[in-house]
């Protein structure tokens, strides 16, 4: 009886093993390139590099503020070269276009200075989904806190308070803290497995950027912040997406 229902299921299933098997085959590369070089993917692209390039030009507008480094990735795949699976919405289309974008800056001032000019600057909505963290008023609050002997920041109550940091759906900004180099020191590309479309564009182009933020560091210009660019709290933003079906399944753009 147990080989019996393991035959009928195995049956059952070749359905959808066949089926998957075709999601990742179908369209083809050729076809999804064509896809992500469409005039609605050309256009979706590049107003979302229009909207990180005026976040960040803002943010280096901020009196005090100086930019050192932009890096931005855009890869455009099949859902599972972003291990996005079945079945969810995403998990269902033929093509994802996704990009991130981190900037960096250096600044000689004190953070407590530059955060009422930061928010002034508008930016974003900062504020996390409870609207306790995440906003220029607790980073101040943070850093008026009593310091605990283990290092903690501590609210009137005595409760241990998060580090500070700004964020909202489009943005999160964060920085060095304590005197020591919190952020990492060689900002990396996120690998993504894509054999769609794939690129990585920094400016300046030349630059070493382990080598920029540890020059920045070293040369007394203060705290280094890393502002990243994202759409509703995701790291990265999908900006353009094509669905399956079309002419023989072949997506449509």
């Amino acid at each position: 009886m147990n080989s019996l229902t393991y035959v009928l299921g195995y049956l059952l299933s070749l359905p959808g093993r066949g089926l998957e098997a075709s999601r990742r085959i179908w369209p083809t590369d050729r076809r999804l390139r064509a896809l992500a070089d469409s005039p609605r993917a050309r256009c979706a692209r590049q107003a979302e590099r229009e909207r990180i390039e005026r976040m960040v030009a803002a943010l280096e507008a901020v009196e005090g503020m100086e930019h050192l480094l932009t890096r931005i990735s855009d890869h455009c795949g099949r859902p599972e070269s972003f291990d996005i699976h079945a079945p969810g919405p995403e998990g269902r289309l033929a093509l994802v276009c996704r990009m991130t974008a981190s900037a960096y800056f250096a600044t000689r001032e004190d953070i407590t200075a530059l955060l009422p000019r930061i928010a002034a600057a508008g930016l974003a909505e900062w504020g996390s989904p409870n609207n306790r963290t995440g906003t220029p008023a607790y980073a101040l609050r943070w850093y008026g806190a009593d310091l605990a002997d283990d290092g903690w920041r501590l609210d009137p109550d005595g409760w241990r308070m998060e580090a500070p940091g700004l964020s909202s759906p489009g943005a999160r900004l964060h920085w060095d803290l304590r005197d020591s180099a919190t952020l990492r020191p060689d900002p990396y590309w996120k690998r993504v497995a894509s054999s769609v479309r794939s690129s990585n564009e920094q400016t300046p182009p030349d630059a070493d950027p382990a080598e920029l933020l540890r020059t920045a560091r070293a040369h007394g210009r203060g705290l280094v912040l890393q502002l990243d660019v994202r759409t509703d709290g995701r790291e990265a933003c999908t900006y353009y997406t094509a669905k399956r079906g079309g002419l023989a399944g072949r997506g449509r753009a």
